[in-house]
């Protein structure tokens, strides 16, 4: 038995990247397997928490409907890109483990989580193409547009 949550995010996600860098901030976790096979984290002590889906774009929001109700379709644009996250059931870090991932994928993806999926959360990433929503509120740097990080010069 597990627990599900589903990710619907509005990029292509690049779920070893998120898996990755949850591990590197700190998160002990294993990971293994992927395309084709779904994408696997594990514990330190070598027990699976999390299975995590290939990602499926959906187009329509009649199915977005259909499988989450009209209430949460209706917060949801379409496209999107389904992401199924699987937690084990008896142990109790896998949920935490699973939100964890499902919220760092929308995170940097924007989109949002079913369940418990509140808002349409913008994309945090340096790749958003769309400088116009400025994921953490702060002002422009000088010649820069919101979401910039970096303004011209030499990095090195």
């Amino acid at each position: 038995m597990s627990s599900d949550l589903v990710a619907l995010v509005r990029r292509s996600p690049d779920v070893h990247a998120v898996a990755d860098g949850m591990i590197a901030m700190g998160e002990p976790l294993e990971l293994r397997g992927g395309e084709p096979e779904p994408t696997l984290l594990y514990d330190s002590g070598g027990r699976l928490l999390v299975s995590i889906e290939d990602a499926v774009q959906v187009s329509a929001q009649s199915e977005i409907r259909r499988l989450l109700g009209a209430e949460f379709a209706d917060r949801v644009g379409v496209p999107v890109w389904w992401v199924d996250v699987r937690a084990v059931a008896d142990l109790p870090d896998a949920m935490r483990v699973a939100r964890a991932f499902a919220d760092s994928l929308v995170r940097w993806c924007g989109g949002t989580v079913y369940p418990d999926g509140a808002s349409d959360a913008p994309a945090r990433s340096w790749r958003a193409s769309d400088h116009g929503d400025d994921p953490v509120g702060s002002a422009p740097a000088p010649g820069g547009l919101p979401g910039d990080a970096f303004q011209g010069g030499v990095i090195g």
